[in-house]
């Protein structure tokens, strides 16, 4: 897309600051939900999934589904989800984490996180790859909590009718779908109860009859950091101002220390955190607001009377009346 135009601003008399949405500004079509950021321990730079989610109307969507997102930002606001492992890998079908804790020595298994209150069932997307939905219990269609999985195909004939129909609350967006289907190349084993499907990088088993190698914590796939994401990563240069970009809103404040008398040039530069090849550059000035001019109407002034002067006070009366 070309580079969005910023009309120039006009700071207020005696302000200080200036304040602008850059989110405003600076869109990628068709993503209208809240962005989460999964930071993932995926061989490469890439390591990030980003996923929408349908807590606002969206194209990619056929309905809304509030409750389960709100429900997805409370484990992640409260930093449950920062490193959790994906527990279980079914090649050409799922892959599922939001449960267990990656443990901290090898060998161990990992542990459950904490479970808060089930979320009711919103069934109406399809699971189709890509699209991120909850788990739940078998004949229970209303008792997803914190584990979530990827639809790593369209499964939408076996998933969207099944069990009351698995919510899909989002999507993966930007190049997300490429690191998706690397860490599902990762090998899969057999830990146990739980484990069964259990992808692990970079672990190599035992030969037959010998006792097997404990599981480092490195060989588990996780994720490190789970975080709501802007869309956008923003650097602003304004002449004699600071700039402070919340990264998430993308809302701009320009702060001067003494309000300029004269028009200042700011330029923004704004890279898509979901495709770092796109970045777009703007810039705009801010002006000082014009000074008012002197009023050229002329003031009229009452004449106060001498005490005591009645002959005053009568002409003033009387030329008030005439």
């Amino acid at each position: 897309m070309a580079p969005p135009a910023i009309p120039n601003q006009v700071l207020p008399a005696e302000a200080s600051s200036l304040n602008l949405a850059l989110a405003d500004v600076f869109q990628i079509d068709g993503i209208t939900g809240s962005l989460v950021k999964l930071t993932t321990n995926g061989k490469g730079k890439a390591n990030a999934l980003f996923v929408e989610l349908f807590d606002a109307p969206s194209p990619a969507a056929t309905r809304t589904t509030p409750l389960t997102a709100a429900n997805f930002l409370s484990y992640l606001e409260s930093g449950a989800y920062d490193g959790t492992v994906f527990h279980r890998l079914e090649p050409g079908f799922v892959l599922q984490g939001g449960g267990f804790k990656l443990p901290a020595s090898a060998g161990v298994a990992p542990e459950a996180i904490a479970q808060g209150p089930a979320v009711p069932n919103e069934p109406g997307n399809s699971n189709v790859r890509g699209t991120v939905a909850m788990a739940k219990l078998g004949g229970d269609p209303n008792s997803a909590t914190n584990q979530f999985f990827f639809n790593l195909a369209n499964n939408a004939e076996n998933l969207n009718l099944q069990n009351g129909g698995f919510t899909v609350f989002g999507r993966l967006v930007g190049n997300s779908l490429s690191l998706l289907d690397r860490l599902t190349a990762t090998p899969v084993f057999n830990a146990g109860v739980l484990f069964d499907s259990l992808p692990l990088q970079g672990y190599k088993p035992s030969k037959p009859g010998s006792d097997q190698q404990p599981i480092q914590p490195s060989n588990f796939l996780a994720i490190t950091k789970a975080e709501s994401s802007g869309a956008f990563a923003y650097r602003v240069k304004a002449k004699g101002a600071s700039a402070v970009v919340d990264p998430i809103s993308g809302a701009l404040e320009l702060r001067w220390t003494t309000p300029p008398t004269k028009a200042t040039n700011v330029s923004v530069q704004a890279t898509s955190l979901l495709d770092p090849k796109q970045s777009y550059r703007t810039s705009f000035q801010v002006l000082p607001a014009p000074l008012s001019e002197p009023s050229s109407t002329p003031q009229l002034q009452a004449l106060a009377p001498a005490a005591g002067d009645p002959l005053i006070s009568q002409m003033l009366l009387t030329d008030l009346i005439a």
